[in-house]
């Protein structure tokens, strides 16, 4: 069998913080969890982080050339191509 070279590191959060965000916010201690690894540590984060609107994203149109895509788009819809679109699977983790 051939060993790997490398070693996982798992953060463990802090056990107290979890449960006290899962008790104050009423969630789940692996979802907590979640939260705590992702820097959030404080009900009032878990509570913008768990109830965004709208005012929480960023312009789109702050990309480069997104107006060139949505044109694009746009008229193959006009002219009724078909679109094939990719995309990056993990895009919410932009946030962060």
């Amino acid at each position: 069998m051939i060993q790997s070279k490398k070693r996982w590191q798992i953060d463990r959060p802090d056990e107290e913080l979890v449960n006290q965000l899962a008790k104050d916010l009423n969630l789940s201690t692996m979802l907590t969890k979640i939260l705590v690894a992702r820097g959030i540590t404080t009900s009032e984060q878990a509570n913008a982080y768990l109830h965004m609107d709208e005012s929480n994203l960023h312009d789109p149109f702050l990309l480069h050339d997104m107006q060139k895509a949505v044109d694009r788009i746009q008229h193959a819809i006009d002219t009724q191509q078909q679109l094939t679109i990719y995309g990056d699977y993990d895009a919410g983790a932009t946030r962060f």
